[in-house]
């Protein structure tokens, strides 16, 4: 029986051996992303980047974090009271996405019998729903451990029959796993909306950027917050 219910697991749950636990590997994440970025710069001087290029793609980078960092704010928020600060904050600065943390979190609570978040999820669900999310982890380590030392090869492979081949395929891979991520979240007629406006005006935009070709480095990030405020606003004044 579960000692420990509704929000009194929480205690644990915000505990500072939590953030104890979790504060190294972020640590450890964010000296990668320095390590990669200064590796990149290194590399850029070999494809024949100049500083000042690099400057600009980190830059644009930068920017078009804007609009996935307020939406990724958002949903900590959210997931934040259900698991916690410690391992929401963990998790979501690695893998990124609350969907995948959510359905971990709520596979974890049906193995015990309860709702996610529900009166009855308390300190047994909740290390059953770490124990899930943490696992699922797994599978992306051990795909990339076998398989991402061969990517390069299987591109070489590919060029030869046709330079274009490997671009339209992940092309259209990336096009294929935005499009299920999209499906799932178009519930209800708010985030509906949200897509279909996000999509009008990174289209209007694209459009615009013929002319104005420093205008696409803003392009990701201005119709991500498009598309926020527009659900926002359908949940707001229209689904009362």
């Amino acid at each position: 029986m579960d000692f420990m219910t509704n929000k009194e697991y929480l205690q644990i749950a915000n505990s500072p051996m939590l953030w104890i636990c979790v504060i190294p590997v972020v640590i450890v994440e964010m000296l990668q992303a320095a390590i990669f970025i200064r590796d990149a710069v290194k590399a850029g001087e070999i494809v024949g980047l100049t500083k000042d290029d690099c400057k600009e793609a980190i830059r644009a980078g930068a920017i078009c974090t804007i609009g996935p960092g307020i939406s990724m704010f958002t949903v900590m928020v959210a997931f934040m009271s259900i698991v916690g600060g410690p391992f929401a904050w963990l998790r979501l600065s690695i893998i990124g996405t609350v969907v995948t943390e959510t359905l971990g979190a709520t596979a974890g609570a049906t193995a015990m019998g309860v709702d996610l978040g529900g009166p009855d999820y308390g300190i047994m669900a909740f290390t059953c729903s770490v124990w899930v999310i943490t696992l699922n982890t797994w599978g992306f380590f051990i795909v990339n451990l076998l398989f991402a030392h061969k990517m390069e090869s299987i591109k070489v492979a590919m060029e030869k029959r046709d330079m274009r081949m490997f671009n339209i395929i992940g092309g259209c891979l990336m096009i294929g796993c935005i499009a299920m991520f999209l499906a799932q979240q178009c519930t209800n007629i708010a985030k509906i909306s949200g897509a279909v406006g996000g999509f009008i005006v990174m289209t209007i935009l694209m459009f615009l950027t013929r002319k104005h070709p420093r205008l696409a480095e803003y392009n990701l990030g201005i119709a991500l917050i498009a598309g926020i405020l527009i659900a926002q606003t359908f949940a707001v004044y229209v689904m009362k």
